[in-house]
């Protein structure tokens, strides 16, 4: 007889996500207080500097009104001015914007070191089924030294790249305000600017996503740096472009639905709801479940840091036991009688 081949493991985000569904109603029921909490907190070190990010910043609802007709500046006015103060005060501003370009670094090299270690915590006491800190925290201090400098490497990118867009659209900004070349001109090269500062975001979200749900769970599965792990995540996603696609959409919607439920959460609790870890602890089934999913997608592609999916047992056909008119006792059969 010939050998058959056995089939290869059906990939499916869906699937992983039922998976990653019973294993987080596996280790967080029934309810335990302290587990929540040690896993909330485990949970904020891992979401730091990344949920949170965009929180706080408002855009200015337009120019003060100096006052009604034509007697106050229009931007072009306010723009040249602003051009010519900055290019008579140049250094100082290269002074002070070289200030808080190194303290905005360091501020987010402490909180990527930070998330760094925080991402691998998660990953241990999700893969493992425990709620440990001090333990994952030192066990996994090397990788995450490893993953926190590809890390830092996208975010200075990232930066540097959307400081220098910025920087193009005031220059272009200032220009017109001058009237220095036609307005179409002004108008199109802003609009490119501003396509490629979405694509610049666009892109560092799908690498910083790519970095904690695959890159980070394929060190600890091969004990390799970052940079082997990024190797073989891109061999992965080469092999299977459509099966990362289809998670990247279902990811956003679980972000979307993610925030709804905060934000009701919120309003409930008169906003206690948004104070750090106490979110992660409330809410600790969510981010369970959403650390969960893409380990139980990599265990599809034949890297498991979960155990295997447990198998329900096959129940055992009951057994059917004869009828009494059945049963037919040992008497003997009497032989035929001759005269």
């Amino acid at each position: 007889m010939s050998a058959t081949t056995p089939p290869a493991a059906r990939l499916s985000p869906l699937d992983a996500a039922q998976q990653a569904f019973g294993h987080t109603r596996r280790h967080l029921f029934p309810f335990r207080f302290e587990r929540w909490l040690a896993l909330g907190f485990v949970a904020f070190l891992d979401q730091c500097g990344r949920s949170q990010a965009g929180l706080g910043l408002r855009l200015p609802g337009g120019l003060p009104d100096h006052g009604g007709g034509g007697g106050g500046k229009g931007p072009g006015p306010v723009l040249s001015d602003v051009g010519a103060w900055l290019a008579a005060h140049v250094m100082v501003v290269m002074a002070i914007a070289a200030v808080v370009l190194v303290v905005v670094l360091c501020f987010t090299a402490l909180v990527l070191w930070i998330n760094s270690r925080g991402v691998f915590m998660y990953v241990d006491d999700v893969a493992t089924g425990r709620a440990d800190v001090s333990r994952p925290w030192r066990e996994h201090a090397a990788r995450a030294d490893s993953y926190f400098a590809w890390s830092f490497g996208l975010t200075v990118a990232a930066l540097t790249g959307g400081i220098v867009l910025l920087v193009a659209a005031a220059l272009v900004g200032i220009r017109m305000a001058r009237g220095h070349g036609s307005l179409a001109a002004g108008i199109a090269a802003l609009v490119v600017l501003v396509g490629v500062f979405l694509v610049l975001l666009i892109l560092s979200a799908l690498a910083s996503l790519a970095l904690r749900d695959f890159v980070a769970p394929l060190q600890m599965r091969t004990a390799s740096s970052c940079g082997t792990a990024v190797t073989l995540f891109l061999g992965l996603l080469r092999a299977h472009p459509g099966t990362f696609a289809v998670y990247v959409l279902l990811k956003i919607v679980f972000a979307l639905v993610l925030g709804f439920v905060v934000t009701v959460a919120a309003c409930l609790t008169c906003c206690c709801a948004l104070i750090p870890v106490v979110t992660q602890t409330l809410l600790q089934p969510a981010f369970y479940f959403e650390r969960a999913w893409p380990l139980c997608l990599l265990r599809q592609l034949g890297y498991a840091l979960l155990p295997p999916v447990p198998i329900p047992p096959v129940p055992t056909p009951p057994v059917l036991l004869p009828r009494s008119s059945d049963v037919t006792f040992g008497t003997k059969e009497e032989p035929p009688h001759v005269p």
